[in-house]
């Protein structure tokens, strides 16, 4: 199911005018206005906290680790079956369980040749808790991930256009889901979208159940089976301010022909906003038209520091690249 809930956990968001307060940072305001910024952070992973705590001016202390069951469960996720599938949605459920499967491997320390490492290195041993040396602790906690997508089509060349090209991003975003509901259906999962033509993209994709497919191609998958699924909710980054998921699905993409938008997307706040509401995993939806974007771009002020926190985050995850053929889609 899905569901569209602003939802509140007790943050700080009124610390400022902005419809996008720095909420990750809990901080606290006196009556003299000024922010403290508490460093002790009970909803981010380690490496969530090291990212999201780099436009900060103190690094946080995470008090919570990333459970090892999450990897556990991952890894159950059988080998693909459709590597020789027609149907585009079938490939784009391919990709999404070998990413996802890839992940835990990365969590279980095992081989896995999907996904490139980061460029920079976030994992760093963190002595300070007796916690992340219990059985219930992932022995690698991985957080961060990327997926760079391209959308292709025949019917019109480089200029796929922008509600084309969020139908794509939806139809990943879809089978990510698919998968996470089948093998983890206790945890919760946030789409945060900076525009609700995404919203309405996800949405209708969820409801197609392009990806119910999944109990046929796979017998170890039982989607009907009768499992209580995680909740789903689909919102704008305004109105997820404030609550918290598992795992946060951004969708911060933009075709060739969309490139004027990328002063929106780029803004620091919301970027942070739609991030930091992962509690176990996040993964960024992005393509290269985002990730790098014209020169001429970056002369905003504003607009250069929700790029630098942008590259953050990708220098930091393990990433992915998936193709999307706009026209098998039958849109």
């Amino acid at each position: 199911m899905y569901v569209s809930r602003p939802g509140q956990v007790g943050s700080s968001d009124t610390r400022s005018s902005s419809p996008f307060p720095d909420d990750a940072s809990d901080g606290a305001s006196s009556s003299q206005s000024t922010i403290v910024q508490l460093t002790e952070n009970f909803r981010l992973n380690p490496d969530l906290g090291e990212f999201v705590s780099t436009i900060y001016s103190k690094a946080f202390r995470p008090q919570k680790v990333q459970a090892r069951r999450i990897a556990l469960a991952l890894s159950s996720i059988p080998q693909s079956k459709t590597s020789q599938a027609t149907s585009e949605y079938l490939k784009i459920l391919d990709f999404a369980q070998r990413f996802l499967l890839g992940l835990s491997h990365i969590m279980l320390k095992r081989p896995q040749r999907d996904l490139s490492p980061p460029l920079l290195s976030n994992l760093k041993e963190h002595t300070h808790s007796n916690d992340l040396y219990s059985s219930d602790v992932a022995p690698h906690p991985l957080s961060l991930a990327l997926i760079q997508l391209y959308t292709i089509s025949r019917k019109h060349r480089d200029n796929v256009g922008y509600e084309l090209h969020v139908k794509a991003e939806a139809a990943v975003t879809a089978a990510l889901i698919a998968v996470i509901q089948e093998y983890l259906p206790g945890e919760d999962i946030f789409v945060a979208t900076p525009h609700r033509i995404q919203r309405q993209a996800v949405r209708a994709a969820l409801l197609a159940q392009h990806f119910e497919t999944l109990s046929e191609l796979f017998d170890e998958m039982t989607l009907d089976g009768g499992k209580k699924k995680s909740t789903v909710t689909v919102d704008t980054i305004e109105r997820l301010q404030g609550s918290e998921a598992a795992f946060v699905i951004c969708l911060f993409s933009l075709p060739q022909s969309h490139i004027t938008d990328l002063q929106f997307l780029l803004e620091r706040r919301r970027l942070n906003v739609a991030i930091s509401r992962a509690k176990s995993m996040c993964i960024l939806i992005s393509s290269n038209e985002v990730l790098r974007p014209a020169v001429g771009v970056l002369t905003d002020g504003e607009t250069a520091k929700g790029y630098t926190f942008l590259r953050a985050f990708a220098d930091r995850a393990w990433s992915s690249n998936v193709s999307v053929d706009i026209d098998a889609l039958n849109l």
